[in-house]
This record gives structure tokens, C-alpha cells and sequence, in this order.
């Protein structure tokens, strides 16, 4: 294997293994921090940490930000308040093991939309992966049980992580239509800054309505880590290696984060691993890598 794949793949692990502990940690504090606050300080916080590296090229592209403000705007609505502060709000209801396998569904949710909005026409084995890919969150959502699918007892925290990975979809969907001119590091800068600002009304009124985002040296060093850790670092790191590896190659990292998800929530806030944690791993799995190997129609 060549030098630079072998430190893509690298890069690749550490950075699913750094976005499974914010879902550790996420469900670990889901009792303390309020969660569109949490998304609200991570971007904050990532953005200030991004500066450094995006400020003077964002600057400079200030004008093609400026011609499309109301798009960046609308994916910056999608990936921090729905893509991110769902996620935290999922917490309240369910368990990190859950959010780990579920949210491997993101990839098939992004090939249905890119058909739906885009018109790119799936093929028949594309069409089984989601076929398995949906029974997998199934699988997830009635807990394994029959009876609770036929009576549609679903975990509310199950079903707004799903809310939260269909944003996160199309925010990544619509990626392809951000301007040539504008670099990943201006990108990242960009969606953090408008993230936190139209994170703010929403953060505001839970501290009023829900919970204030308490101060102690705790909760500072969870906010540094997953502003720094997880939303600069992490997705520089997965930003890198997708131009490296390819979009189909890096999505890997979905299953990683997914296992990393759930050894860490059994080894730091003993959860447990249930039997159709597993199926609907293989499942979704199995579903998404039919998905990565099969060409569109218009590929063909």
C-alpha cells in the first residue's frame, strides 16, 4: 500500500474514532447540556479554531459567499441545528449504541436524494442496498421486536436522529453546488460562522424554556473538545481523505464510527450491546456497500 493511502486510512480511523465520542458524550451529558446550546458553542468554538487556517481566504472569497449568502445559509440551517443539535436532542431518548448504528444510514439516504433531487437513477442493486439499508434502522427502531413495528412503538430519539441524518443528507447533497472558487477550509469556516448564527434564536429560547448551558471546568473541556476535536479536526482530517481516497472509499469511516460508537459506550457509560444491535449493523452495512458498488444508470 503506498505512504500516502496508508496515512489516509489512518487519518481515516482517528477521525471516525473522534466522531464517536461525541456521541458518547452526547448521550453521556444528554442530562446537563442542552442540546442545540452544545451544537451552538461547538461551532463556535470550531470557528474560532478554523480562523487561523480560513480567515484570509475567506475574506478573499467574500464575494462569492456574498452571491450565494441564502444557500450557504440554508446548508449551514441543515448541517448545525438540524444535522448536529437533532443529534443531541436524540440523546434525551435513546443510547449512543443506537445512534452509532443508525446514523450508518446516512449514506443510503444520500444516494435516494441525490436520485430525487438531481434525477441520478439508481440501479437494481443500488435499489436492494436501500431496500436493506431501511430494514436495518427497522430493525433499530422496533428494538428487534415485531410486535413494536406493527404497532409503531418507535424510540422518539431514534426517529429525530433519523430527522437529524436526512438533514445532514441533503446538506451533503447540496455540497456540489458551492462554487468552484470556494476551498474545504473556507467551506468549514463558513458553515460554522452562519451555523452558530442561525443556531442562536434556538439557543436562546431552550435556555429560557429548557436549559441554561451550565459552566464548570467539565463542560469547558467537553466544549473545547468536540468545537476543536471533533468539528475541526475530525472533519478536516475526513475532508482530506475523501479528495484522497474517493467518496466511496472514505465512506467506510460510517461503519468505523458506528463500531467505535459502540465499544465506547460499553467500555466508558456501560451500555449494552443487544443481539439486534448487531443485525441491524450487518444489514445496514451490507445495504450501504451494495450502494458503494453499484453505478448509476447514467454512469453506465
Amino acid at each position: 500500500m503506498p505512504r500516502s493511502n496508508t496515512t489516509s486510512y489512518a487519518m481515516l480511523v482517528m477521525a471516525a474514532l473522534i466522531f464517536a465520542s461525541n456521541h458518547v458524550i452526547g448521550r453521556h451529558l444528554s442530562d446537563v447540556l442542552p442540546p442545540f446550546g452544545t451544537a451552538f458553542w461547538r461551532f463556535a468554538i470550531g470557528a474560532m479554531a478554523t480562523l487561523p487556517f480560513a480567515g484570509l481566504a475567506f475574506v478573499k472569497n467574500w464575494s462569492h459567499i456574498r452571491a450565494n449568502f441564502w444557500f450557504f445559509l440554508f446548508l449551514s440551517m441543515l448541517f448545525v441545528p438540524l444535522g448536529n443539535g437533532l443529534i443531541y436532542l436524540s440523546y434525551q431518548w435513546t443510547t449512543a449504541t443506537n445512534g452509532g448504528v443508525v446514523t450508518t444510514v446516512q449514506p443510503a439516504i444520500t444516494v435516494l436524494l441525490s436520485a430525487l433531487i438531481f434525477r441520478e437513477l439508481i440501479n437494481k442493486k443500488q435499489g436492494a442496498g436501500l431496500l436493506i439499508a431501511t430494514v436495518g434502522v427497522f430493525v433499530i427502531l422496533s428494538k428487534g421486536d415485531v410486535e413494536n413495528l406493527l404497532q409503531m412503538q418507535f424510540n422518539v430519539g431514534d426517529l429525530t436522529l433519523i430527522l437529524a441524518m436526512v438533514a445532514a443528507a441533503l446538506h451533503n447533497v447540496l455540497l456540489r453546488k458551492v462554487p468552484q472558487e470556494i476551498t474545504i477550509p473556507v467551506l468549514l469556516f463558513t458553515i460554522q460562522v452562519l451555523g452558530t448564527v442561525v443556531s442562536l434564536p434556538v439557543y436562546v429560547a431552550e435556555t429560557y424554556f429548557f436549559r441554561p448551558m451550565p459552566i464548570n471546568g467539565e463542560i469547558i473541556l467537553t466544549l473545547l473538545w468536540i468545537g476543536v476535536a471533533v468539528t475541526s479536526v475530525a472533519v478536516g482530517m475526513n475532508n482530506a481523505v475523501v479528495r484522497t481516497l474517493g467518496a466511496n472509499k472514505a465512506s467506510v469511516s460510517n461503519y468505523l464510527r458506528s463500531l467505535f460508537t459502540a465499544l465506547l459506550a460499553i467500555l466508558l457509560i456501560d451500555e449494552i450491546f443487544e443481539v439486534y444491535h448487531g443485525v441491524a449493523f450487518i444489514l445496514v452495512i451490507s445495504g450501504i456497500w451494495l450502494l458503494s458498488k453499484g453505478k448509476s444508470i447514467q454512469e453506465n
